[in-house]
């Protein structure tokens, strides 16, 4: 996994997970894109308002306004404790969660 970096509008930093085989991860739930040219936020840090599986729409549920790390720690913890409605893919189970996030290096 190698990190891209992405400076934003406002002089904040974005970290981004790319997998081995260049597919973006969900910063949140790290659930791997299925388009290699896929970001969740533009090169100066703009929102792509796209909603992943995990429900997390990038603009709207971290008010469009870098720095995003925050608000998708609190989102995730949400997630994994199921307090998130997941209508946009299969329901995961805890355990299929926390295998995810690897994907982002969260054990």
């Amino acid at each position: 996994m190698r990190k891209e970096i992405i400076n934003t509008w406002n002089g904040e930093k974005v970290e981004l997970n790319i997998s081995s085989d260049e597919y973006c991860c969900c910063p949140v739930c790290g659930r791997k894109s299925d388009d290699k040219e896929w970001r969740p936020y533009d090169k100066n840090g703009h929102p792509s308002y796209d909603i992943c599986s995990c429900g997390f729409e990038y603009g709207f549920d971290d008010d469009g306004e870098p720095p995003y790390e925050k608000s998708w720690s609190n989102y995730r913890k949400k997630w994994l404790n199921n307090e998130i409605e997941q209508h946009f893919d299969k329901k995961m189970t805890k355990s299929e969660k926390l295998v995810q996030l690897k994907n982002i290096g969260i054990e």
